[in-house]
């Protein structure tokens, strides 16, 4: 069989894990290209663990400064609180975010106030039940 690059290039997934898993604290990742289909928002936990939810059972995404983002998928509810948060909810309304990361103190003290920093992530239904006063 004869070395075709342009097949390999064809054949190599657009991931790059190392953006995956960033050494330095980002409060999310984004598509790694135009057009590129996520499939999966992955959410990584501060004890380092990690929960994922299909974009395609995602209901629907709500908004408020004073509370958070809520995403309401269809069989959980997960709110997303902190700072500086509208430029990740209008990136997860395009589904064009990869993962979320939820900060420890020490990264949360550390990232600079015009930043976006993700303090806590609540998941179930108790998130669920708040959820209903941001659509209101």
């Amino acid at each position: 069989m004869s070395h075709d690059p342009l097949l390999e290039h064809r054949l190599k997934l657009p991931v790059q894990p190392e953006a995956d898993l960033p050494d330095v604290y980002a409060a999310y990742g984004v598509a790694t290209h135009f057009g590129e289909v996520i499939s999966m928002l992955r959410i990584r936990l501060r004890d380092d663990t990690w929960r994922a939810f299909p974009y395609y059972g995602l209901t629907s995404i709500a908004y408020d400064p004073a509370l958070g983002i809520d995403l309401v998928f269809v069989t959980t509810t997960v709110r997303l609180k902190g700072r500086n948060l509208y430029p990740l909810f209008s990136l997860l309304s395009d589904h064009a975010v990869r993962w979320v990361w939820e900060a420890d103190r020490a990264n949360w003290l550390n990232t600079p106030e015009a930043s976006t920093v993700i303090e806590r992530i609540e998941l179930g239904p108790e998130a669920s039940s708040t959820a209903r006063s941001l659509r209101m």
